[in-house]
């Protein structure tokens, strides 16, 4: 068995893509970018990566994070100018993926134009360039690679992923205007519909009570004591009725709209 796999364009390492999952505005007057870079799934190649097995201390004592791999080897060999970093990044494992945290070099007019397609949604996936450690790996049903251990590399922003789950998941600030105003708008719906429902109920069972039946008859029969006590009964204000008095549909859903965005985007009040 070979000591690494090589089996990306470039013949150095493999490359795996992976999908944005939101943008975290200034964390300590910066903005970092949250990227799922890794899964334990198949992927196009048939392979399967174990989460745990990440090494990636070497990586993270050297976080560069290049564009679509350019890592400036091609322009060593043509002469041109080699494409430098366009920012830096923090690996880590959570949960059951491997994560980074990409900061972009505000200071290159190249890694902005990236920055901002990433923003926008233009750009959408990253990519990982890493070698299956020797010894480390064996062929699965597939025809691919199941691997205990690998060493990360590289991370890249890529403009084509080769993975199939390699789509951005939109936060909330991206999300149209008025997405949470449409969830209530439906919760008052909802909520309304439900009260006329109930108050058809209650119709017909003041309809039902209205009809003399043998019941009724027997009740007839009661002593003027037993009647002045459910009479007093009844007088006793029911909870469930007092918490429906003075609901209003409109207001609960102005106050779920308030309490689901702040949930949303994590603010405690």
């Amino acid at each position: 068995m070979p000591g690494t796999i090589t089996r990306s364009l470039r013949l150095s390492a493999v490359r795996k893509d992976a999908a944005t999952l939101s943008a975290v505005e200034s964390v300590g007057g910066r903005r970092v970018f949250k990227f799922k870079a890794s899964d334990g799934d198949f992927d196009r190649y048939s392979d399967r990566l174990n989460v745990k097995g990440w090494r990636v201390d070497g990586y993270n004592a050297n976080g560069v994070v290049l564009y679509n791999h350019d890592d400036g080897a091609s322009a060593a060999m043509t002469g041109a100018e080699p494409q430098l970093p366009i920012g830096k990044g923090r690996v880590y494992v959570e949960g059951d993926a491997l994560m980074v945290d990409i900061e972009f070099d505000d200071e290159d007019e190249f890694a902005k134009k990236v920055e901002r397609k990433v923003s926008k949604g233009i750009l959408n996936a990253v990519s990982v360039r890493y070698l299956m450690l020797p010894g480390q790996y064996r062929q699965n049903e597939r025809g691919g690679y199941d691997c205990d251990a690998q060493e990360l590399l590289e991370v890249s922003i890529v403009t084509i992923p080769g993975n199939a789950r390699a789509v951005r998941s939109k936060s909330l600030d991206e999300a149209p205007d008025d997405l949470v105003e449409r969830i209530a708008t439906r919760v008052v719906e909802l909520l309304d519909a439900r009260a006329e429902a109930k108050s058809t109920d209650e119709d017909v069972e003041d309809e039902q009570k209205s009809e003399p039946d043998e019941e009724d008859v027997e009740d007839e029969s009661k002593s003027t004591e037993e009647e002045d006590v459910e009479d007093e009964q009844k007088s006793e204000p029911d909870e469930d009725e007092d918490e429906t008095k003075g609901f209003n549909a409109a207001d609960a859903a102005k106050s779920f709209v308030e309490a689901f965005k702040g949930y949303i985007r994590g603010v405690k009040e």
